[in-house]
């Protein structure tokens, strides 16, 4: 009661209706479409399960292996022996390492090597799932016709348990028949089909997708990931992701060979380099000492000469040192010809040198060792990246700079050989002239003999030097180790059992939401008192329940049920409405189909059972509800008393439903509704109403259809104007407010009849009627208040 009270106070107070979340709104919601959110979860879950059932699960396979970094440190077992026995060392750096492994050379090496761009898949009962391990066959292609593929070239592959086999799709010819290890011409290229030797077990049947190194190798650098788990490490993490958790092994185990393959071949080009330089020498010194050994063998058989003489031998013991000085000088001096050589050649440019071959100066050799260092450095980012790179082409820059000052340095140590050379000559040249005092057979016997030692120092010092070489290379050891080796995680990464499940859940919740909350956007209908009270200043005084029964009269003597109940409390605020003398109530909405003869008829009854004397005024002359609802003659009533042809004793009944309620009809439908309620004989009949009745109950027609209520709300005290939840557009609530605005109905409260129990607004029942007042056609077809039996209105009501 205070709260009407606090209403019809602050009826000039806007209602703002920022109230927050209404949580009992939310919870009725859920109640009544508790099916919609059921079925849409069900639903939704059925659809997470289909997927998860068919989804092809994808895996993670994971690798690790250990770098060797000198700038963070690491052990790789005997790698320090091994280099102190004369190994090759090259610095490395994880960063550079991790972009080698990501380069596009490894992946296209492995795509080849494993052939990936040809999957085998076997048909399920609903999807076709990729085959790898234990497979019957294989295709090795010799050689792809990568060029004249585009997309992927399906094969159908029939396999019969006797090995023989039907193969169909091809562009060339229809149908293949063959067996295991027979050679096709496809249009993919010339194929083996090799017989891998795992038993068939039964007839299965394949398809064969072929594509081009290109797509594989672009498909598989994407999926593709390496990472270091910490700067402060220098281990790398390899990991791939596929849905054959044996290919993705095999796959990342290829890659990690490879890349260690490459590894080794990079830190063996020097051994290989200075070994190739080696053999080219050593074949062109063993033809030389043959060509030698020939002369003195071709000489000593011209000239019978078996032996050499005292003095002679005596001679060469005292010239051995300085022969031995002389030879390893001139094989010094060849060194550094052949090295003159090799580097003026242009076609080395992009090659390391061999530097084992000089020893004696250290300059020299650091020189040597920073030029390669720098040409493996070079190499090793062009397998990432091109000449065209600042980077590549900084190093171009500085290995020009070392060329030239290898050459200078080259020519400093050729100079100090050359003079040595001319020293030990000058040295020999006393020796030479007291040989030459020999005979000449053993003169010339003597000179072979010296060529043949120079020939032979050299030959052995090569051969010493190969020997180095290869105890090197076989000594040189990848900078990496594989600690664990590629292995595929149990649980696969996608999809996400829990994530998908939860998902589908929270959807199925979501979707009927999503769809009331829109469709609530776009009701234009009222749906609760929030409604009313966001659009309008005037009072709501009441909220009528719906009603499912038939009955028209639903408040009696002794009803305790909810409508019943909401009726008193409308009766009881009506109360606090009327002050003094006050005792007429008019009753109107905006259309037909609204319930106000029902509310009318209710609130009456409700006011009789309060012990006081009511009269309910049919006053809807157009289309008379009341009296043919409680059973009562219509014949005479309103507008034959109008017109003077009934006098009020005689339009004035019984209801029937109790003593104290009395009924006025309407009577015959008049020509002129209208002007019988502008006649002076009006106020008048009002004021006898007023004299003999407590309540006066006006059942009047819609306000917003006709101007009746309007004309009638002169004789009132409070004017009800009724609404529907669900049934009266939220822009007729407008009518009343202009009409209070106006001034043309004054003291206008609402009441919002047919309140559902659930459906997102609460409770509630209701009933109504239609009209056909030539405004839209709202006509009745039969039922009295029961609007489920009544024609909605059309656009133009």
């Amino acid at each position: 009661m205070s709260t009407i009270q606090e209403q019809i106070a602050t009826t000039g107070t806007p209602q703002t209706g920022e109230e927050g979340i209404d949580i009992r709104k939310i919870i009725g919601l859920l109640r009544y479409h508790w099916k919609w959110f059921a079925i849409s979860v069900a639903a939704c879950l059925t659809i997470a399960f289909l997927y998860l059932r068919y989804t092809t699960p994808v895996y993670k396979i994971n690798a690790t292996i250990l770098v060797k970094d000198e700038k963070k440190g690491t052990d790789l077992g005997n790698a320090d022996i091994l280099q102190g026995l004369g190994g090759i060392g090259m610095k490395s750096n994880v960063d550079n390492e991790m972009e080698i492994f990501k380069s596009r050379t490894l992946m296209e090496r492995t795509v080849r090597e494993m052939e990936l761009n040809v999957s085998y898949w076997t048909k399920g009962r609903v999807k076709l799932s990729e085959a790898f391990a234990r497979m019957p066959f294989r295709f090795n292609y010799l050689p792809l016709n990568d060029d004249s593929i585009h997309g992927l070239v399906e094969y159908k592959f029939d396999l019969a348990k006797n090995g023989t086999f039907t193969l169909l799709g091809d562009a060339k010819q229809k149908e293949i028949n063959g067996k295991l290890g027979d050679t096709l011409n496809l249009s993919t290229g010339r194929v083996v089909v090799e017989d891998t030797y795992y038993p068939i077990t039964e007839a299965q049947d394949y398809t064969i997708k072929v594509g081009n190194y290109n797509s594989a190798l672009a498909k598989y650098s994407q999926l593709l990931t390496v990472a270091t788990p910490s700067k402060l490490t220098s281990t790398m993490n390899i990991s791939i992701n596929e849905t054959v958790p044996e290919k993705g092994e095999a796959i990342v185990n290829k890659l990690i060979e490879v890349y260690l393959k490459a590894n080794l071949d990079d830190r063996n080009r020097i051994a290989d380099s200075t070994m190739s330089f080696i053999d080219e020498r050593l074949a062109l010194v063993g033809q030389e000492l043959t060509g030698i050994e020939k002369n003195i063998q071709d000489f000593k058989q011209s000239n019978d000469i078996t032996d050499i003489t005292a003095q002679s031998k005596e001679l060469l013991s005292n010239t051995s040192d300085y022969m031995k000085q002389l030879t390893d000088q001139q094989v010094q001096l060849s060194v550094i010809e052949s090295l003159e050589k090799y580097l003026q050649d242009q076609g080395n440019s992009s090659r390391v040198v061999p530097a084992s071959l000089i020893v004696q100066d250290r300059t020299f050799t650091s020189l040597i060792d920073r030029y390669n260092s720098l040409q493996l450095e070079r190499s090793r980012m062009l397998m990432s990246t091109t000449e065209e790179n600042p980077m590549v082409q900084t190093i171009d820059q500085q290995l020009s700079t070392l060329r030239g000052d290898i050459r200078s340095s080259l020519s400093s140590v050729k100079r100090g050989v050359l003079a040595g050379i001319n020293q030990l000559q000058k040295y020999t040249g006393n020796l030479d002239s007291r040989i030459r005092q020999l005979p000449r057979q053993e003169r010339i016997s003597i000179d072979f003999s010296r060529q043949q030692a120079i020939k032979q120092e050299l030959f052995l010092y090569l051969l010493k030097k190969r020997e180095e070489t290869a105890i090197t290379k076989s000594s040189t050891i990848a900078n990496a180790r594989i600690i664990d080796a590629a292995q595929a995680q149990s649980v696969p990464i996608s999809p996400k059992k829990s994530l998908i499940a939860l998902s589908a859940l929270l959807l199925g919740i979501l979707i009927p939401s999503a769809a009331i909350y829109i469709k609530d956007l776009m009701n234009n209908k009222v749906g609760s008192k929030e409604d009313i009270t966001n659009r309008t200043q005037l009072p709501v005084i009441g909220e009528i329940s719906h009603s499912s029964g038939n009955e028209q009269v639903v408040v009696k003597s002794g009803s305790k049920s909810q409508i019943a109940e909401q009726f008193r409390a409308l009766r009881t605020n009506l109360q606090f409405m009327l002050t003094g003398d006050q005792k007429t109530i008019l009753l109107t909405s905006s259309m037909s189909g609204e319930g106000k003869s029902f509310v009318a008829v209710n609130l009456a009854c409700s006011l009789g059972l309060s012990g006081k004397k009511v009269v309910l005024l049919e006053l809807d002359l157009r289309k008379p509800k009341i009296s043919k609802a409680l059973g009562l003659s219509n014949s005479k009533g309103f507008s034959t008393l109008m017109t003077n042809q009934s006098q009020l004793s005689e339009v004035i009944v019984n209801s029937g439903v109790m003593d104290n309620l009395f009924v006025i009809p309407s009577g015959p439908v008049p020509p002129n509704p209208a002007e019988l309620f502008l006649m002076p004989e009006l106020a008048e009949f009002f004021a006898v109403l007023r004299q003999n009745f407590d309540y006066i109950v006006i059942d009047t027609a819609p306000v917003g259809l006709v101007t009746d209520a309007q004309l009638l709300s002169a004789h009132s005290d409070v004017n009800i104007f009724l609404t529907r939840q669900g049934y009266t557009f939220k822009r007729q609530l407008e009518i009343p407010k202009e009409l209070q605005a106006s001034q043309k109905m004054k003291r206008i409260c609402i009441v919002l009849n047919d309140v559902h129990a659930g459906g997102g607004y609460g409770y509630g029942y209701g009933y109504g009627y239609g009209y056909g007042y030539g405004y839209g056609g709202y006509g009745a077809d039969s039922g009295y208040f029961d609007d489920s039996k009544q024609k909605k209105p059309n656009k133009k009501g």
